[in-house]
Parts: C-alpha cells; structure tokens; sequence
C-alpha cells in the first residue's frame, strides 16, 4: 500500500506540513542539533522541514519506494530502509516521532515491540511523540466509503470497516487503472488504542505521558478531537 498511490492521495498540503512541523518542534522544544528519530517517515515529508532547521533527522521506513522519494538536499536528513519492530538505531536520539496514524499495524505483542524498541532508541529523559487518529471518532468511519481520482487515469475506492470489540480499522482500498483495465485490491488494518490503554503500554517501556493534544494547533485533547497527539517522557 505504500507505493506511488500514497504519494499521489490524501496528503496533507504543504501549509499543513508547516504547521505540523512548528508544534512538533514548539512542543518538544527542538534545538539545532538536535537528533530525532522520524519512524515511519515515509517520503520525508516532516524530516525535511526539521533538517532545514538544524535539527538532525534519521529516518526510518520499510518502504523502499517512499524513501526513494525522499529528497537528498537536506544535509542533516539521513534515512534508512528498516521494520518499524527492529529499529536499527540504540540510543542517542534526543526525540522520537511517529507521525500521521503510522502505528498499530499489528498485532499486540508486535505494536508492544515497537514501542520497546522505540524507548530503547531513546536517551534518558528523550521525548515520543506519537500523532493518531482520535480513538473514539474512529468509530464515525464504520462503513464509510469514499471515491477520489489518484491522477487522470487512476481512480480509488476506500471502504472502512471497524471493528469496535477488537479494536481494529481495516481500510479496504481498491485502485482501478483506466489506461489498462487493472485492478488492485489493498487493504491496510490499524489497532487503535484509547488513551488509557495506550498510557499503559507507554508505561511497560518507561515512558510516561506528559501532555495529550487534539490536534496541531495545540487544542487540548477532547473525545470530538480529530487527532489524539501523545507526549511521552523516558524515565
């Protein structure tokens, strides 16, 4: 699913990216120099903006194609190939972030892995941020579909199933190539964890949550939030 079908739908503008940039660095108070941990930093939408600011960005993504796309201006931005449950860095990163819903992905010891391994890339007082969807507007999106035009010759449909007792979202994508007839079927599921059952994980690894916001614009988290941002401190 994380092909040239992500880059081309449903990405935030770049205003937006700007906005998200400046509350991640407000709220964890980046210096240049700083080292962060961009897991799951796709085509380096944020880790560009932070490297131009002096602050040094490793990023870390499974996507061979998404990291291609990733621009080679920006001298303090370094990425590497790699499983989100194996991250190839230990210790010395001041912060971590883990941006636009990319956790989840798995089953439960498995996203329990992922925070283990990102505590261990962490410094002791080194900060996590993780951006999610709002657990609890997610239940909205049961049984919702949506069609959008990729590009002029590739159309999408997405239909969202939600499971309430598991806790799982699977998100149905169908990509139709006019030019040629094919079609693709895709399918990406996420666990959504509510704020408590999150802080409890966080907790196993030594992080302990510091501040929840509702959004990028420093909103205070609420249940009609549209994102659920966590600030997490290595003790």
């Amino acid at each position: 699913m994380w092909d040239e079908t992500y880059l081309l739908s449903e990405l935030p503008s770049d205003a937006e990216t700007e906005e998200e940039v400046a509350f991640i660095v407000d709220v964890l108070d980046l210096q240049p120099g700083a080292v962060v941990l961009d897991l799951c930093c796709g085509q380096g939408r944020h880790g560009q903006l932070l490297a131009a600011q002096g602050v040094k960005v490793i990023g870390v993504d499974s996507s061979e194609f998404l990291l291609k796309n990733v621009a080679k201006s920006a001298a303090h931005l370094h990425v590497v190939k790699g499983d989100m449950r194996h991250i190839p860095i230990q210790g010395g990163c001041d912060v971590a972030i883990n941006l636009y819903t990319s956790f989840g992905f798995f089953e439960e010891e498995d996203n329990r892995r992922v925070l283990r391994e990102v505590a261990s890339t962490l410094k002791p007082g080194g900060k996590f941020l993780l951006d999610y969807w709002n657990p609890y507007a997610v239940l909205q999106l049961n049984h919702t579909r949506n069609w959008w035009w990729v590009s002029d010759a590739l159309l999408a449909l997405a239909v969202v199933e939600y499971d309430a007792e598991a806790g799982y979202l699977s998100d149905y994508r169908t990509i139709v190539e006019l030019s040629t007839g094919e079609v693709r079927d895709l399918v990406n599921r996420v666990r959504f964890y509510f704020p408590m059952e999150l802080q409890s994980l966080l907790a196993e690894v030594n992080l302990k949550v510091c501040a929840l916001y509702g959004d990028f614009d420093h909103s205070p988290f609420t249940l009609e939030s549209r994102r659920m941002i966590t600030i997490a401190e290595k003790v």
